[in-house]
C-alpha cells in the first residue's frame, strides 16, 4: 500500500465532498462506492480495491493523504485537484510494502 500526501488550504469537509464526487460520479471501471465517511476521512471501494482519503491539520493548512494498492495514478490525479501538481508526493512504503501497482 503506497500513501500519497498533499497540503492545502481546502477545508477537510470540502475534501470530503470533492473526493466522493471525483470517484462516485466518474464513468469508469475505477468508480468507487462510499464504504465508510466522515468529515475528515472517506473509503470507497472500487474494482481496482480500496481506496482510503483522510484529512488532518498540519500547520495552517490541511493534508490530505490517500492510500490504495492498485489505484496510484487516480489517487494522484484526485490529490493535484487540491494543491499545484508538484506539491503531491509519495510517502515511503513500510515493511512488506511492494509498492507494485
Amino acid at each position: 500500500m503506497l500513501i500519497q500526501e498533499v497540503l492545502t488550504d481546502v477545508p477537510a469537509e470540502e475534501v470530503v465532498e470533492r473526493a466522493r464526487a471525483f470517484f462516485n460520479e466518474r464513468f469508469s471501471p475505477y468508480a468507487g462506492f462510499t464504504e465508510d465517511a466522515s468529515d475528515h476521512h472517506i473509503r470507497f471501494a472500487t474494482e481496482a480495491g480500496d481506496l482510503t482519503i483522510g484529512v488532518g491539520r498540519q500547520g495552517e493548512l490541511n493534508l490530505v493523504r490517500g492510500s490504495t494498492s492498485r489505484m496510484h495514478h487516480e489517487l494522484s490525479q484526485f490529490l493535484t485537484t487540491l494543491g499545484p501538481p508538484e506539491e503531491v508526493r509519495q510517502n515511503v512504503p513500510g515493511p512488506g510494502v511492494s509498492g507494485a501497482g
